[in-house]
């Protein structure tokens, strides 16, 4: 893949990509509606929620739906948010685990000077310690998180913030992630992309999205550098 000879920066998404966070984030989601008084829902039916960041999260909860209610009463959302944040913060690394491989990958990439970094929607107040309690966290000299910048996934701006930051072209950079806001963020920035198979995409195909590379696991990622990275 000679095509990837020219990338210096990888941008990973976080849940659904490194990380399986859906049990936790369903703990928070069904403790936040329980203590509104409102009906839980199943960790699988959470799942397909995920991915937006958590204010869609809390407001697909709310309408019971992965359609948000038009009529959704704002002032419920924000009844809702401070308990969603406290029970998350509580629980933020309970059941959540790396996906299988994404340790070794992730040690192996470091190993050939490649900068790696976190865009995610996930809030900031969450993310870093997500990574560090998995270990994640030494790899990653720049963490962008749903509110570091103005606009988040699938808008550009965090890959175009991270090509700045590195003094890099955006042909250099590469988005890795498992949905399609990952995908159109890459697309609308100009990178390629790498689309994973699992993780959080609402039950669809990744590659319906149209990324450069397809992948089941992050260890096809290396082996994709280690074809084309001279050492």
């Amino acid at each position: 893949m000679s095509q990837l000879k020219q990338i210096k920066l990888i941008a990973f998404d976080l849940d659904g990509t490194l990380v399986d966070s859906a049990p936790d984030l369903a703990i928070a989601i069904n403790a936040m509606l329980v203590d509104m008084g409102h009906s839980e829902f199943t960790e699988d039916t959470i799942r397909h929620w995920v991915g937006n960041g958590a204010e869609v999260l809390i407001k697909r909860a709310l309408s019971g739906s992965s359609t948000i209610a038009s009529d959704l009463d704002e002032a419920l959302y924000l009844q809702a948010k401070p308990l969603f944040v406290k029970h998350y913060a509580e629980k933020l690394c309970v059941a959540s685990k790396l996906y299988a491989g994404v340790a070794a990958s992730l040690a192996e990439l470091a190993k050939l000077n490649i900068e790696m970094a976190i865009v995610t929607n996930k809030p900031g107040l969450f993310t870093q310690p997500l990574l560090e309690q998995l270990n994640l966290a030494q790899y990653f000299s720049v963490v962008l998180s749903g509110d570091s910048l103005p606009r988040k996934k699938p808008d550009p701006l965090p890959l175009q913030h991270l090509v700045e930051h590195y003094q890099l072209n955006i042909e250099q950079l590469l988005m890795v992630g498992d949905s399609k806001n990952d995908i159109q963020a890459a697309k609308a920035a100009g990178c390629r992309s790498l689309g994973l198979t699992y993780g959080y995409n609402y039950g669809e195909d990744i590659a319906l999205s149209g990324p450069d590379f397809v992948a089941d696991s992050l260890v096809s990622l290396v082996e994709l550098f280690n074809g084309s990275v001279v050492a």
